[in-house]
């Protein structure tokens, strides 16, 4: 294969990716969709259409003497693309664009990225619109309103292995703000249950209440040491 193209016949030039370097984020994007939950059976021509320009009816009509050909260079996916060391940063034609790693998640990023989670885990591009930005510019409305869509398109354009790295900086970010969130919660249900049962215990004794005080004071202390993280 010339330049990554296999003339077949009539059949015109296909274009087929033979690394993980020729793997857009967009188009790594809909491979994990298509592979989650799937185990080692897959139709090649669902993998056919994510990976090139051509149509199910083009797919269906390419002889079968073909398809082996196609395949043997497809064999990276069977691979685990390599990642490199987490980083916030990343350049695109020449600008810088990076995770903030001086303040924690503002509330808005937060909301933005767990709605996105909440739909699809796997729509890298829109969390890195959010949170890898260009020095001060802020996530508010405006930027949502006016540069969401062109930068997750910005992204989604780029080489995934030049991506990964950041992704897995963020993630993990995002990861431990949603474990820190979590015990957050935990512990302020635990003061409002000790406080509900102060309250409602007509006939505790001494040893109880005291035992309960003693727990309501932890659980403060704990809440105010989450709150300093």
């Amino acid at each position: 294969m010339k330049n990554n193209d296999e003339v077949i016949k009539d059949f015109g030039s296909w274009n087929v990716p033979t690394s993980w370097n020729d793997i857009t984020l967009k188009i790594y994007e809909e491979i994990e969709r298509y592979y989650e939950g799937k185990d080692e059976k897959f139709d090649v021509r669902d993998v056919l259409n994510i990976l090139t320009d051509k149509t199910e009816d083009e797919i269906n009509a390419l002889p079968a003497e073909f398809l082996d050909v196609i395949l043997t260079h497809l064999i990276f996916l069977t691979l685990t693309p390599e990642v490199g060391e987490p980083t916030n940063k990343i350049v695109i034609d020449g600008e810088e664009y990076s995770v903030n790693i001086m303040e924690k998640l503002k509330l808005g990023e937060y909301v933005a990225i767990d709605n996105i989670l909440k739909v699809d885990k796997h729509d890298y591009a829109s969390m890195l619109a959010i949170l890898c930005r260009k020095k001060d510019e802020i996530y508010d409305s405006k930027f949502e309103a006016e540069e969401f869509e062109k930068r997750k398109e910005m992204f989604e354009k780029q080489p995934v292995i030049n991506i990964l790295p950041i992704i897995s900086f963020f993630l993990n970010l995002y990861i431990a703000s949603k474990r820190f969130s979590h015990l957050y919660s935990l512990v302020e249900e635990g003061i409002n249950l000790n406080q509900q049962n102060i309250k409602n215990s007509e006939k505790i004794g001494v040893s109880k209440k005291l035992s309960l005080n003693w727990q309501m004071r932890k659980l403060k202390k704990s809440l105010k040491s989450i709150k300093s993280t």
